[in-house]
């Protein structure tokens, strides 16, 4: 009977922008707790190697992707066909973070330290717009390439701030009692508080497995609300499947992640399509890329279970 209802499962692939971590905290707990099998879906995750998310999920090489704003807009300007169906967290939850050893108290201090990131495009141009406004000088700004690395060795050697999320380098660096400072993006700017991280899909499966998405959604959902109603038993879902993770580090995380999956918002996976709009606008003006499709054309909410009225268009 087992193997029978195994067999009827539809199978469903979702590639992972990174190790598995607290942001994808529901949709482990939907496997775990059957709620994919509930809808008849058989979830496997993957983890990226040689290629992105959006061009996986783009060529219908993976049902589905976690994914950022700035990935998406790079997509659709390069014509891969990815849309945005759920935003995991409603707000955008990254800092500027350093030491609390660190001389830095406003933004005019970045003169002068060695700022360590992944070398992209978008990150030398958030910079530069915030300190041109805070009246700094960019140029003082030493930018070094240390790729995807943690927070805490890299500040203790080789930068004085990175970009960070709260939810986990925020969260690790409080366990290991390291005080930090940080300069939140959504407190700096409207502009960069959007939905981040988000479920991508192809325009196609979109289109053509309406209900499968739906599905997929309905069980994310009850898996990122359990989240948010039983952090600490979400977490203990989450090791069952990646034991290699901190459980302490996982724990910590879901507790305060449970207070960010649905802030502001009526339900969980809402996106705010102005939101991607603004920061089209502002990426455009900021000639990171030169996007002009609206976002309501690749940002939809109308696969989420009882979606809001206002949502994006399907093209």
């Amino acid at each position: 009977m087992f193997s029978a209802l195994a067999a009827s499962l539809i199978p469903v692939t979702v590639a992972l922008d990174w190790t598995p971590n607290t942001n994808h905290l529901g949709l482990y707990v939907a496997k775990a707790n059957g709620s994919f099998a509930k809808h008849n879906l058989d979830v496997r995750f993957v983890q990226m190697k040689q290629t992105s998310t959006t061009q996986l999920v783009g060529a219908g090489k993976a049902d589905f992707g976690i994914s950022f704003v700035s990935d998406m807009l790079h997509a659709r300007l390069q014509k891969i066909p990815v849309m945005s169906v759920a935003g995991i967290l409603p707000e955008n939850t990254s800092c500027f973070a350093w030491r609390g050893t660190t001389s830095i108290a406003t933004i005019k201090d970045f003169e002068g330290k060695r700022y360590g990131g992944w070398g992209s495009p978008e990150e030398e141009a958030k910079l530069r717009f915030i300190m041109t406004q805070a009246g700094a000088d960019f140029k003082k700004l030493k930018m070094v390439t240390t790729g995807v690395s943690d927070f805490l060795p890299t500040t203790a050697r080789n930068a004085d701030f990175m970009w960070i999320y709260m939810g986990w380098d925020g969260i690790r660096a409080k366990l290991e009692n390291v005080a930090i400072k940080t300069l939140c993006l959504r407190d700096i700017n409207p502009v960069f508080n959007h939905p981040s991280p988000l479920i991508i899909t192809s325009a196609q499966l979109a289109k053509e497995k309406p209900e499968m998405v739906r599905k997929f959604l309905a069980a994310a959902s009850e898996g990122y609300q359990f989240a948010v109603n039983k952090p600490a038993e979400a977490a203990q879902f989450f090791m069952k499947q990646v034991p290699e993770s901190d459980s302490k580090l996982i724990a910590a995380s879901a507790a305060y992640l449970a207070r960010e999956y649905t802030k502001n918002v009526s339900q969980w996976g809402y996106q705010d399509v102005s939101r991607f709009n603004a920061y089209r606008i502002w990426a455009n003006q900021q000639k990171i890329h030169n996007l002009s499709e609206d976002a309501a054309q690749f940002v939809s909410n109308v696969f989420l279970p009882k979606a809001p009225a206002a949502s994006g268009k399907l093209k």
